[in-house]
């Protein structure tokens, strides 16, 4: 069908109409310079290397230039079929190039994997990738004094069972546990026995206000289980959405997905995300959220740094920063 140009030139208007919009309305924060979430990073460089086959495989990352001695390890457990690393890569070079190890268990052979079989699996991916590291196969040696496991929806379901079962399975003893939208929305996934995370584990969750899939239940859930951990080692927050500027903000439930190289242009990524899995866009949400507490998570457990960003209480830990107006983000909200 032909168009005319009565049509063309609406069509016109319409798109300058919104660009205008997007020019006027003030524009999210950037990735701060420093501190948690930063982005003063120590290495310039990520080296990927992929360890075993199957469900039972794992990917590890390792930062480069310089090379590094030892240096902590970070778990990370993924969501439901997220089969390769990319729908987190954005996350996992932070966190490899802050000086970091990461393991990123396959856990999943494919959709067909039955989810009784996650934590098995997941926990015999990260015993052969130590084991590798260990033996310095890799070039770069783990500090197993420092391990940390971080998780999102289906793999904070798994990343809890692993903190419960290292001691079990011989494996270094969880110093952080910090799990992210966790649950797969339809109770498929099995929760551990959690009493067994020991005390003295730091505890941190995070769920999203318009995660539509995963909710807030099964977060709950982890917390209630997780007897032994001190009431002040833990804390669970509430992420909100913020439309206040554009790209607007948007805490569904891929809001921690982000693929090597995106940035905050993503917004219709990241509006579409509650109907496809499609990866989002790097934002506010990333670095004054997800990034920032999980490093501050780590640094309070591996180094005794200062707990109030990640487990508060105060404005150092809900602050989201500011939009280019001077209007406070939305912060996040406690929910223990």
């Amino acid at each position: 069908m032909a168009i005319r140009p009565a049509q063309l030139l609406g069509a016109t208007w319409l798109w300058l109409a919104l660009a205008g919009s997007a020019m006027a309305a003030p524009a999210p924060p950037d990735q701060p310079a420093s501190g948690p979430g930063g982005s003063a990073y120590s290495y310039g460089r990520v080296v990927e290397r992929e360890i075993g086959r199957g469900a039972t495989g794992a990917w590890i990352f390792l930062p480069d230039s310089p090379s590094p001695h030892a240096i902590p390890v970070i778990i990370f457990a993924h969501g439901w079929a997220a089969l390769t690393p990319d729908p987190y890569a954005a996350w996992i070079d932070h966190l490899v190039r802050r000086g970091n190890i990461v393991i990123y268990p396959r856990y999943q052979q494919s959709l067909l994997t039955p989810p009784s079989r996650f934590l098995g699996n997941a926990l015999d991916g990260v015993g052969a990738s130590l084991d590798a590291l260990a033996a310095g196969r890799f070039g770069v040696r783990p500090d197993l004094a420092r391990v940390a496991a971080i998780g999102h929806s289906a793999g904070g379901i798994v990343a809890a069972g692993i903190a419960a079962q290292a001691a079990g399975r011989h494996l270094p003893a969880i110093k952080a546990l910090m799990v992210v939208e966790p649950g797969s929305g339809d109770g498929r996934v099995p929760l551990a026995d959690l009493s067994t995370i020991p005390r003295g584990t730091l505890l941190l969750g995070v769920v999203g206000a318009d995660d539509q899939r995963a909710g807030a239940a099964d977060a709950r859930r982890i917390f209630a289980g997780a007897t032994a951990v001190a009431p002040r080692d833990r804390s669970l927050l509430e992420m909100s959405s913020d439309a206040h500027g554009m790209p607007a903000l948007l805490a569904n439930h891929f809001a921690p997905t982000a693929e090597r190289g995106a940035d905050q242009s993503g917004r219709i990524l990241k509006l579409l995300g509650e109907q496809s899995r499609g990866q989002g866009a790097v934002n506010a949400l990333d670095w004054y959220g997800f990034w920032r507490l999980g490093d501050a998570l780590a640094a309070a457990a591996f180094d005794g740094a200062d707990r109030r960003p990640a487990l508060g209480p105060g404005a150092a830990q809900t602050q989201m920063g500011q939009w280019s107006d001077g209007i406070p983000v939305a912060p996040l909200r406690r929910l223990d």
